[in-house]
């Protein structure tokens, strides 16, 4: 089957049969949609506990440094540990300082923090378990937070997930990425809005890093009904975050989205 003339050459890339391209995706999943003005980012926040601290925003994911800094990985169930039954170790894709791609080990320890070994993480791309107990899935949620400021918390692994469910995607140096399709969902008959958006204006050729400044790209209406695949066709520059928010009308829906793109070497 063709998607839009493309499916032969997204698979070329998939299979890494095309040089200087590659597949980039998010997923994203929220429970219990407030309807807060701004928007509310899509992912499971809200359903972290207050241990070590409570997050200081659950709507809006915060961004770290763009000088880099070091995160720490904390469990709120003591079985996510080595030779527990859940999770017991996780890779961390991240981008360093400069904004190149990167990937650390984590072993995790339970409800006890450990410090990631690189001090210069700049973006949180995803985390995924690595090696599980027998439970296969975590035990409990998974947070990477600021070593310093437990607060801060930029990514995590839900309970009874192995990866983490957070579409937000920053595009490595010396990228650009090219976004084809998304879709999108709700469960709870509670419209909302899904809103694809990343901080550059691609209005002008080649597109511009705006930082802070997030434009919409896509959005998407729903209402206990998934929506097909949406073609997209917009393009982020190198540096840029793509990210993607709820907007509800009503409070309490369950919404989930994914989005894909190739990345292509400058």
């Amino acid at each position: 089957m063709t998607f839009f003339g493309t499916t032969d050459f997204l698979l070329e890339v998939a299979k890494g049969n095309i040089t200087g391209h590659k597949i980039m995706k998010g997923l994203g999943e929220r429970n219990n949609i407030g309807t807060t003005a701004t928007g509310e980012d899509l992912w499971l926040g809200n359903d972290l506990s207050a241990v070590p601290s409570a997050p200081g925003s659950t709507t809006s994911i915060p961004f770290p440094s763009s000088a880099g800094e070091q995160m720490s990985i904390i469990c709120e169930n003591a079985k996510d540990t080595s030779g527990g039954s859940g999770v017991q170790s996780v890779t961390v894709h991240y981008l360093d300082d400069t904004g190149a791609e990167q990937s650390t080990l984590v072993i995790t320890n339970g409800t006890t923090a450990v410090n990631l070994t690189p001090t210069n993480v700049r973006f949180v791309q995803e985390i995924a378990a690595l090696t599980v107990g027998s439970t296969g899935v975590a035990e409990g949620n998974i947070r990477i937070y600021k070593t310093s400021d437990a607060r801060l918390v930029y990514s995590m692994i839900a309970a009874g997930g192995n990866q983490s469910l957070v579409p937000h995607r920053m595009v490595p140096l010396g990228k650009t990425l090219h976004i084809v399709s998304w879709t999108g969902s709700e469960v709870r008959a509670k419209r909302v809005f899904l809103r694809l958006s990343a901080d550059c204006n691609d209005l002008v050729i080649p597109p511009v890093k705006q930082t802070g400044v997030f434009l919409f790209k896509e959005t998407i209406g729903v209402n206990a009904s998934t929506s097909p695949y949406v073609p997209v066709w917009r393009s982020v520059p190198a540096l840029s975050v793509v990210k993607v928010s709820a907007f509800a009308v009503s409070a309490g829906g369950e919404a989930s989205c994914s989005w894909a793109g190739v990345l292509v070497d400058d």
